[in-house]
């Protein structure tokens, strides 16, 4: 495991904030995706480097995203709030939410992780008694309709954050604010211990002298999974294509009819694998040769943050997310314009032929993750956005 680094203020921080409590707001206890590890990777490094109390509030369930927040020695509380409910019913829920959170909870911070979460909680969080609460934008804008009541959240919470340079740029169209409002922390991500990818190979019948293309996503309309079987279908011409494999690991959503009518239509049937839902990211990761990201417009991808971490090669199109990830300065080396399929297919052969060059690009990745993707990077970045916006001590 790498060591996280040390930063100048971080004995200043550790004790303004020891012993501080923290709510984070979770939304439903058995969906776990990547805000939601995101949000587990924050109230870890709080609890442990911090010594901060921190709890989840969330509306129901419990399941995997229970057990997660269980694990680090956190805890999951549930309030039953349907967010579905309009007028009145709303309010009136809303209200008893902000007294139980007063009552109960007693929370210093109060942290949100999606937009209906930052909508929900940011309606009430001063009846709470924190002295703290954001905005919290995890995409490029999905669910955000610029209601005037978001408006009037975008005027009145403390501070407004993103994950990404997308969410900031749709945040700063949206609702005319001045890009300095906004403050863009990276995600974390976690150096893991060394993976071998060879048990899922042979599970899924991969031969060790096949290389292995991933893409790592669900399989959703807000992905361009088809982008990327067009490119496979040209990489499939060449001599070292016909060795190849292409995998989509992912949730089947909206798009999973079409990919397959897609890839049958394109001749790819025998080497196209649809694992369905990973629960070991790291084991498909570790099992691939190429990682490639096919999207037309999202946030940074944390498919791509893992494969990186892993030192994996990745390719992908040439969208602000990839390129928060892998740099402005490697747009030309590694990423495709949207929807390109021929571009795409070069680069992917490019670096399927050479081995070396993808084992150099992977030791970049790894090293980017860690110098601009750590956990205790964004850690500190969050409470440094606290500490500047929080309210006056009561």
């Amino acid at each position: 495991m790498t060591t996280e680094p040390l930063y100048p203020d971080q004995a200043e921080l550790q004790r303004d904030f020891r012993g501080s409590r923290f709510v984070l707001a979770a939304g439903h206890f058995d969906y776990f995706g990547g805000a939601e590890r995101q949000s587990v990777l924050l109230a870890r490094e709080l609890m442990s480097r911090y010594q901060a109390d921190v709890k989840f509030i969330g509306w129901g369930g419990d399941g995997v995203f229970a057990d997660h927040i269980r694990s680090i020695g956190a805890e999951p509380v549930v309030f039953p709030l349907h967010v579905e409910q309009r007028g009145l019913r709303q309010k009136l829920a809303l209200l008893k939410m902000a007294w139980f959170l007063r009552s109960e909870m007693r929370p210093d911070y109060l942290l949100p992780f999606v937009g209906p979460h930052c909508k929900a909680v940011g309606a009430i969080w001063r009846l709470t008694g924190a002295r703290f609460c954001w905005w919290n934008q995890r995409d490029e804008g999905r669910g955000i309709y610029g209601t005037r009541f978001e408006h009037r959240l975008m005027r009145t919470l403390p501070a407004i954050v993103s994950n990404s340079w997308e969410g900031h740029e749709f945040l700063v169209r949206k609702f005319g604010l001045k890009p300095e409002q906004i403050r863009v922390i990276n995600n974390g991500v976690v150096i893991p211990e060394a993976v071998d990818g060879r048990a899922w190979r042979r599970s899924n019948g991969i031969a060790d002298d096949q290389l292995v293309v991933l893409m790592l996503a669900n399989l959703t309309r807000f992905k361009d999974h088809a982008t990327l079987l067009r490119a496979f279908s040209q990489v499939r011409t060449a001599d070292t294509g016909k060795r190849c494999q292409l995998v989509f690991a992912g949730r089947p959503r909206d798009t999973a009819e079409g990919i397959k009518a897609l890839a049958f239509d394109l001749g790819l049937g025998g080497c196209l694998r649809l694992t369905g839902a990973v629960r070991d990211t790291n084991e498909v990761l570790a099992a691939a040769d190429l990682v490639v990201h096919s999207s037309m417009t999202e946030g940074c991808p944390n498919g791509a943050l893992e494969a990186m971490a892993l030192g994996k090669c990745v390719l992908g199109t040439d969208i602000s997310g990839m390129r928060q990830a892998l740099g402005e300065q490697n747009r030309e080396r590694f990423l495709a314009p949207a929807r390109d399929a021929g571009r795409l297919a070069e680069l992917m052969l490019q670096h399927l032929e050479c081995e070396n060059l993808r084992v150099a690009a992977g030791r970049e990745n790894r090293s980017r993750i860690e110098r601009e993707f750590s956990v205790a990077g964004m850690t500190r970045q969050v409470l440094l956005t606290i500490r500047e916006r929080r309210l006056p001590s009561r």
